[in-house]
């Protein structure tokens, strides 16, 4: 709707939904990944995940990606995680959904130092990954496909 009302929505192709259901065709210019490979627990299938988002991109394709990132083994960071959950309370979650959320926290999510989600994103494809955002635990990052990968075969 957005692209629509600036005037643009013509030039652009949507797609929502798995890498695998996209359709074959021309290499697109850019991709966003939000919050997404947090959940691909296994660091070679997110790194693999990465590569199937850079073989679909353009020579110097750029990547906006974002995900929850820290070194939950400092302690400063484990108050992150503990003001991050706070802030999550005052969206008037009960505490059985609080305690749902640190659960899968600890069993469904990959958060990472944000230095090893670089280097996956890199693994997957792409030049040094440029941080651009954070708010609380929240890291973003933009990068373009690296050279190499174009030689590389599609997943």
């Amino acid at each position: 709707e957005r692209a629509e009302a600036q005037g643009y929505a013509q030039r652009c192709r949507f797609h929502e939904g798995y890498l695998d259901s996209l359709p074959a065709g021309e290499p697109f210019d850019a991709a966003t990944c939000l919050l997404v490979s947090q959940f691909i627990l296994d660091r070679p299938e997110r790194a693999a995940f990465f590569r199937a988002i850079a073989v679909r991109l353009r020579p110097g394709g750029l990547l906006a990606s974002a995900d929850l990132a820290s070194d939950l083994s400092s302690a400063s960071q484990r108050s992150l995680l503990e003001v991050w959950f706070r802030t999550m309370a005052t969206a008037d979650l009960s505490a059985e959904a609080l305690q749902r959320m640190r659960d899968a926290y600890e069993r469904d999510v990959a958060v990472l130092p944000p230095a090893e989600v670089e280097a996956i994103i890199r693994a997957g494809g792409f030049d040094t990954p440029v941080p651009f955002f954070q708010a609380g635990l929240m890291h973003a990052w933009f990068s373009r496909v690296a050279r190499d990968t174009l030689n590389s075969p599609s997943p």
